[in-house]
Order: structure tokens, then sequence, then C-alpha cells
């Protein structure tokens, strides 16, 4: 009886893993059109849920983001919640801790590729998350529902108002970022 018990958790447990990957990796049937927003927020504490696809492997969870001037914290979590991995980002000064150590220098992405298994665009995302390209670069391509720029592809799935993407996919040949993100509730003039 109990080998059948935990048999049951077992499988609803991976049930419950199978469908956490489409609850992480939403699909949107229509991309938004993309408009340039108003107003941007020179600070923010956004949280909100991420999928990240890698030619090796999947990553699904979610994640707490504040953002000040020149300084983020980025938290990841599991979908079960429990914190895997936290950046720092100080006068252009990068802590990762992955939980058990913790790593400091001034190549994220080589401590994020090594740490994680994954890279993100810090530096750029910062204000692609805002829905405005990167002011001190080219746009190489304007899409429908967003552009190209340094060599990502930057889209706005959906909007939550006329200033704040609710879901942003940036994406390369071997990697997509899809973040569905929680902006704090804006006022009544859509700001």
């Amino acid at each position: 009886m109990r080998n059948t018990n935990l048999l049951l958790v077992l499988a609803s447990s991976l049930l419950m893993m199978s469908g956490c990957a489409s609850w992480y990796n939403v699909n949107v049937a229509q991309p938004a059109n993309y408009h340039q927003p108003i107003n941007l927020d020179e600070s923010y504490n956004i949280s909100g849920r991420f999928s990240i696809v890698t030619a090796q492997k999947d990553y699904y969870g979610n994640f707490n983001w504040q953002h000040e001037s020149q300084n983020d914290v980025l938290d990841f979590m599991s979908p079960l919640g429990n914190t895997v991995a936290q950046i720092k980002v100080e006068s252009s000064i990068a802590t990762l801790n992955n939980g058990n150590q913790e790593y400091s220098g001034s190549n994220l992405d080589s401590m994020m590729q090594e740490q994680l298994g994954f890279t993100l665009p810090i530096a750029y995302l910062h204000y692609w998350i805002q829905g405005v390209p990167l002011p001190q670069y080219p746009v190489q391509n304007q899409l429908a529902s967003g552009f190209s720029q340094l060599a990502w592809q930057v889209e706005y799935l959906q909007w939550q108002d006329q200033n704040h993407p609710q879901i942003v996919q940036v994406s390369k040949p071997d990697l997509r970022i899809k973040l569905v993100i929680n902006w704090p509730e804006s006022g009544t003039d859509g700001s």
C-alpha cells in the first residue's frame, strides 16, 4: 500500500511538473503590435515567470528583479519557489550566488554560463523589458511585434498597459528567453 501511495504521489508530481512547462512557456496566438512606451520606469521592482530554452536544456521558474540606476538584484526561483540563484550588479561588478557558493567579477556572462548553464543579456534586458531598444545602438530590423538589436530578436507578445510589456521574448538562434512580467499596478493614466 505504501509503495502504491508513493507511486501515486510521484506520478502526480510528474504530471504537475510537465504541466509547469506550459505554465512558464506561455504561447500567444497573435503577438501584439509593437509601440514604444511613452513613460519609462527609472527604477522598478517586478516579478514573474521565466522560460529559458537552450540547445542543451530548458529552464523554468519564477523571478524577482529590482532595478535602480545601474544596480540590479535578480532572484531566480524554481517552480516550487526555492531560490536557486541570485545575481547582483553594482557599479558594473557582478556577484552570482548559486546557493552553494558566491562568485564575483566583471564578466557576468561567463559566470552565468559556467554556474547556471545559460546567460541573460542583463545589461540590455533592463531596457528591452520596458519596451525600448538600447539608445546607444541601432535597431537592425523593425518587426511588427518588436525589433532586432545586437543580433537579438526582441518581441513584445502582450502588453499589461501602454507603458509596460507583459510577455517579452528575447531570442538568438541557440537561446530563447521568455518573461511573463507582473508590473506593479500603474495609475489610472496608464503610466
